[in-house]
């Protein structure tokens, strides 16, 4: 019988050891695209150390968190603390949603005078204060913020922000300014545009997000003259597009400011992503692209015409993460519903949202997802590309797709249904391969065998139907990758301890 083993994560053994993983609250390396214009990598020196993208959605963070704990909910540093151990690397919020107060009654913007920044005369009085601490815990626990500056979907054509080109220039300028030291932020501009003319296809928001992109980046190198000619070699940009499987790449592709596509799927059970991340994979100039936003665990479908009496599984969280990242993309974002409108004690924010946030921290698929990331960090990274050709025979669709991805030395392939598949063994550049079955839900690793690469070879899952996910690994046996014994991403559940501060 063969031995299940807990697959090893070599890499992070390494990285911790020299010390590329920076310890809580050191300063983060700033990101930047990879060479072969496909992943992120840190900045780290000589050394660019790719980095997978692990986000999570925590959209009206800077509204409806507090610092310190509240009679509806902890202080926000618990959220932080469980991200971080559970191996994420990036949390997707908002800085500005609506132009709403946030959980202190304190307004982002002047009366009248939108978007300028209110700024109180204390260290700790305004909107802007609470901001600055809530990027600083990020920071803290080595975590990476993705921001939008603004949600754009929010605005209407009469806002300031969208009339005037010079009005958004001046807040993304406010913003660059005022966080240009920071290492650890990605800024990403759109917001869910998925009203009629809400989208840049509009001559107005395309001028509005050109502005702003153009204001971050000259804030951050101390320009300030809105002239189109800013210097965006010292930030990482995006867009955060419509949902219904839309990227930003469909009206941004060339943009200069534009450093890689985000896709937004949404919440529903006929998730096809790996299509999305295709076509994005093969526009040219090459971009690095993921998945910002798909499938909410514990979310109610947001198609009307599935099913409403159920939710969505841990299993539909795994098969878009994997179907993705295995297409293609550089990392996957993960989402719960109750973290959409940031759900606190006594509420139903919608849609499936009637869980405090506080005691879904630990639900199965957002624990589930250091494993994809552990695959991933497993072996070489930078050499991954998506690769059909693996396969003998149509690879499916819908629930039956089967994804491969393969590397230098090995080769990964999905299936989200346990379907047996047969693998083109040749197409692995080796001369003798292994192979092990690894297991979504828990990380571990049953091994297969060794054998010659040669010729085709059908290979049956440890188990199959719904809820019945598995990769198969296959690693030329030459490279001498580390055995599935080595040091695994075991992070256990958070315990809390210390002293919450007193709600304002």
């Amino acid at each position: 019988m063969l031995q299940r083993q807990p697959i090893r994560i070599w890499v992070f053994a390494l990285l911790l050891a020299t010390g590329v993983l920076p310890c809580a609250g050191a300063e983060l390396p700033r990101l930047k695209v990879s060479d072969n214009g496909r992943f992120l990598v840190r900045q780290d020196g000589g050394d660019h150390s790719p980095f997978f993208w692990l986000g999570d959605t925590a959209w009206n963070l800077f509204q409806r968190t507090c610092l310190q704990e509240t009679p509806d909910q902890p202080g926000i540093e618990k959220y932080f603390a469980v991200r971080a151990r559970q191996g994420f690397t990036v949390i997707q919020a908002t800085l500005v949603q609506g132009i709403k107060p946030n959980n202190y009654g304190h307004d982002p913007f002047r009366k009248g005078d939108s978007p300028r920044a209110k700024i109180g005369p204390g260290p700790e009085d305004d909107y802007w204060d609470m901001a600055d601490r809530l990027i600083e815990l990020g920071e803290k626990h080595g975590l990476y913020m993705a921001l939008l500056p603004i949600w754009l979907s929010s605005l209407n054509d009469k806002d300031p922000i969208v009339r005037d080109p010079q009005v958004a220039y001046r807040y993304g300028h406010f913003l660059g300014r005022r966080y240009g030291r920071k290492t650890h932020i990605i800024w990403v501009l759109g917001g869910d545009p998925w009203g009629k003319g809400s989208d840049v296809d509009n001559p107005l928001r395309l001028a509005m997000t050109r502005a702003l992109a153009e204001g971050i980046a000259d804030g951050v190198n101390g320009a300030d003259q809105q002239d189109g000619n800013a210097d965006y070699s010292t930030t990482l940009m995006s867009f955060h597009p419509k949902g219904g499987h839309h990227s930003s790449s469909e009206l941004l592709h060339a943009e200069p400011w534009l450093d890689f596509n985000m896709i937004q799927t949404t919440t529903h059970f006929s998730v096809h992503n790996y299509e999305t991340v295709a076509i994005d994979y093969g526009k040219t100039p090459v971009k690095p692209t993921l998945d910002g936003e798909v499938a909410y665990e514990n979310s109610l479908s947001l198609r009307q015409e599935e099913p409403q009496d159920r939710r969505i599984a841990p299993w539909d969280v795994r098969r878009a993460a994997y179907w993705a990242v295995f297409a293609g993309g550089f990392g996957h974002t993960y989402g719960h519903r109750s973290f959409i409108q940031w759900t606190r004690k006594g509420e139903n924010t919608g849609r499936g949202g009637d869980v405090p946030w506080y005691e879904v921290l630990d639900a199965p698929a957002a624990n589930q997802m250091r494993h994809l990331r552990a695959l991933i960090e497993s072996r070489p990274f930078l050499s991954r590309v998506p690769d059909q050709g693996l396969l003998v025979g149509d690879p499916g669709t819908g629930d039956q797709h089967i994804q491969a991805t393969r590397g230098d030395g090995y080769a990964f392939i999905y299936t989200p249904t346990g379907r047996p598949f047969a693998v083109k063994l040749s197409a692995v550049s080796a001369e003798r391969i292994k192979a092990w079955w690894f297991d979504p839900r828990t990380g571990e690793a049953t091994p297969i065998g060794e054998f010659e690469a040669r010729g085709e070879r059908e290979f049956v899952p440890p188990s199959s139907g719904p809820d019945s996910d598995w990769v198969l690994v296959l690693d030329d046996a030459a490279k001498g990758f580390p055995s599935a014994r080595g040091v695994s991403l075991n992070v256990s559940r958070a315990v809390f301890g210390g002293r919450y501060c007193e709600s304002i």
